[in-house]
């Protein structure tokens, strides 16, 4: 059966002071199917093409939230998988939480993992570069958004680094509240530093609020040190890692299960958002004129 994915009232956005708001993004196509216990979402574009694709696993009270990499082989974060994919996945699964606290439903917790496919050497390798330095609202209206959405969530969530993790996709994972990395394969790295782009404060902003010392930081940002699994978790940066993509995937469901209850009193959201304040406040910037992408 195919429908419309539904997008939250912008009043219930999280935003910065005096940030402006999210324009509402075109709906995208959703498909729905079920077994007895387990709900299956594919969130695809207007041209219908797939995106991602949520998998509620009843039993263990968890989201999964899978990158299709049908759009870009290696889950590129384009305006399309941001805002006709993730957001309104998202959104759906905060919706469904919120509704699950309306009913005092929330006993068992819940928590969300993210995950590209298996076979994907890349969980997520960026933005599409030139096509989002043409749009001087990029930046406000889908990045920041995703960003926003993921330190404002209201259940625990974990990436599952399956492969690389370069630049924005870097950022995306460490919006996540945990991570863990395959240690067979894949780097973690802001390599803007080497093709002479500069980060935007918002994505600055996720990675201040997980590297706290300015060494890391420095690290991170200035020098773009492409880190291993192992360097990423002496560091701070992920959590767990694991041998393999399946076993990436299968340890970051273990942690999620382990970390569900802890939001099932409802407070996660709101202490969270006190930690992640400075972050969530970075998720806006004033629009840039156009960037010029020719080379001459």
């Amino acid at each position: 059966m195919l429908c419309r994915a539904t997008i939250l009232p912008r009043k219930a956005l999280p935003r910065a002071p005096g940030a402006m708001l999210p324009r509402f993004f075109p709906r995208a196509m959703l498909s729905t199917s079920s077994s007895e216990s387990n709900t299956s979402r594919v969130y695809a574009s207007t041209s219908e093409t797939p995106l991602v694709r949520t998998e509620f696993l009843a039993d263990k009270r968890i989201f999964v939230l899978h990158l299709l990499g049908e759009e870009t082989q290696d889950n590129r974060l384009t305006h399309t998988l941001i805002q006709q994919g993730l957001v309104p996945a998202l959104r759906d699964v905060r919706r469904q939480w919120y509704k699950w606290v309306k009913a005092n439903d929330t006993a068992d917790g819940a928590a969300l993992v993210t995950t590209a496919l298996p076979t994907s050497k890349i969980f997520s390798n960026g933005l599409d570069l030139l096509n989002a330095l043409k749009d001087p609202n990029f930046f406000n209206e889908s990045l920041n958004v995703l960003s926003r959405e993921l330190l404002t969530f209201p259940i625990p969530t974990v990436a599952a680094m399956g492969g690389h993790a370069f630049a924005a996709g870097f950022t995306f994972a460490l919006a996540h509240d945990y991570r863990v990395m395959n240690a067979q394969r894949g780097y973690a790295c802001m390599n803007e530093i080497e093709f002479g782009a500069h980060i935007p404060r918002g994505m600055l902003g996720v990675i201040q609020s997980v590297a706290s010392s300015a060494s890391l930081q420095r690290k991170i940002v200035l020098e773009g040190h492409r880190f291993t699994a192992a360097e990423a978790m002496q560091d701070g940066l992920v959590d767990a890692t694991a041998e393999g993509a399946e076993a990436t995937f299968q340890a970051a469901l273990a942690l999620a299960e382990k970390l569900r209850s802890r939001c099932a009193k409802d407070a996660w959201q709101i202490n969270r958002e006190q930690l992640k304040r400075e972050a969530i406040e970075m998720q806006y910037e004033p629009p840039r004129a156009q960037i010029k992408t020719e080379v001459k």
